[in-house]
């Protein structure tokens, strides 16, 4: 064997770290040399089969997606068969009525069934999030519906001009990510923008002319709902009446912000607040799955409202479509309703397991503390308990903050 077939790392780095050690000039290109040399030696077995590699990590991932569905499964899929209704209705209102929308030029039409896309869009995020267990993660995106709900409300109840300067404002973004283009596109290394500062600054002064002022600043497009000032989204979860969503619409928020309160819980650690979480779990579900529900079926249900009374003018028809539309709404609340009872009671269900799955590891801890040597079936006898419920909880006990359903660092 020579010299090069045998491992540098990690004893052959350490071994020449202390020969550098013993002298007295530090040599840094050496040093950079060694690290390279290791760093290449330890992640070239990762590199040649990644597969291979991740192949523990990915059996722990399945068999705890495995487990979760087992539980969450009946209510997530009442859950996606909510959303899959949501869109179908989505691309009946499309079909039914962008003729007619298309044909007076609807602004209004355009803005709300977009923004119903981008809600089904979302929730279906939000439902991979959930099978897979991130449910702090689920949460985060159910902010971003309901921002939609309520720009939506907001839209639907407001007139064409409304909708229009919504629309024109995603020129105020764009003129926004071209400024930061300009001041970052040389540091990342790329293309020099498309767009001219000049071009940027005759683009804001036509709006500016056309719109106002205010109509550059963040939620300009709504300046006419308050009295030619651009709102906060407080305020426009106010005038929308969505404002009792505001605690809710916080919490979601630590899982999205790097706060100090977001590092310490999140809604996916249960009552372990000690915990720093690093991973899936299969608790916290309900508040994120019942959030979206609520907030898609209203989207649903207010386009649907739209549509039938804006866009039908015939009066011979209108019945008719009314019927239809009704049709169409019904399923989307039965199922919504339906999905977050399933959700309510598998959430209640756990949480009456986990209390009794902690009380049962709290009396064996206090018999282990005085008879450490006791086995199993010992354990069993002195608490009067089933011998398989108490190796459930031993090993439930034994695993907990090591399988992947509860990944996380656990402080000392």
């Amino acid at each position: 064997m020579t010299d090069n077939d045998v491992p540098y790392w990690p004893h052959g780095f350490f071994a020449e770290l202390d020969e550098i050690a013993d002298t007295d000039k530090l040599d840094t290109q050496r040093l950079d040399a060694m690290y390279e040399r290791a760093a290449e030696e330890a992640t070239t077995p990762l590199l040649e089969n990644p597969s291979r590699a991740l192949m523990q990590e990915r059996g722990q991932l399945a068999g705890f997606e495995a487990r979760l569905k087992a539980r969450w499964g009946p209510g997530l899929d009442l859950f996606e068969l909510t959303v899959v209704q949501a869109r179908e209705t989505g691309q009946w209102i499309n079909a039914e009525y962008r003729p007619a929308a298309a044909s007076r030029q609807d602004q209004q039409f355009e803005a709300l069934i977009r923004l119903h896309g981008r809600g089904i869009l979302t929730a279906q995020e939000v439902l991979v999030l959930l099978r897979s267990g991130f449910s702090t993660g689920a949460f985060a995106r159910w902010r971003t519906l309901h921002e939609i709900w309520v720009v939506f409300a907001l839209l639907s109840e407001g007139d064409e001009e409304l909708a229009r300067r919504y629309l024109a404002h995603d020129a105020v973004e764009s003129i926004k990510g071209q400024r930061e283009y300009e001041e970052t596109w040389q540091a990342l290394g790329f293309d020099p923008p498309d767009w001219t500062s000049q071009q940027r600054d005759e683009l804001g002064s036509s709006l500016r002319q056309k719109y106002g002022a205010s109509f550059l600043e963040g939620y300009g497009w709504a300046v006419s709902l308050f009295g030619g000032r651009a709102p906060t989204f407080q305020q426009l979860q106010e005038l929308a009446k969505l404002d009792h969503w505001r605690g809710y619409y916080r919490m979601a928020s630590h899982g999205t912000h790097a706060n100090p309160k977001g590092i310490r819980w999140n809604i996916q650690a249960g009552a372990d607040t000690r915990a720093i979480w690093a991973g899936p779990s299969n608790a916290g579900l309900l508040d994120p799955a019942q959030c979206v529900l609520i907030a898609l079926a209203n989207v649903t249900v207010e386009l649907l409202q739209y549509a039938v009374k804006e866009l039908i003018t015939d009066d011979d028809d209108a019945i008719g479509h009314q019927a239809e539309a009704l049709i169409n709404q019904q399923p989307v609340l039965v199922l919504m309703n339906r999905a977050i009872q399933a959700l309510a009671e598998i959430h209640k269900e756990q949480e009456r397991q986990e209390k009794g799955l902690g009380e049962l590891i709290n009396r064996i801890t206090e018999v282990l503390q005085d008879e450490p040597m006791l086995t199993a079936r010992q354990i069993a006898e002195r608490l009067g308990v089933d011998l398989d419920e108490l190796e459930k909880a031993l090993t439930a006990a034994r695993e907990r903050g090591r399988l992947k359903s509860e990944t996380r660092y656990r402080p000392r």
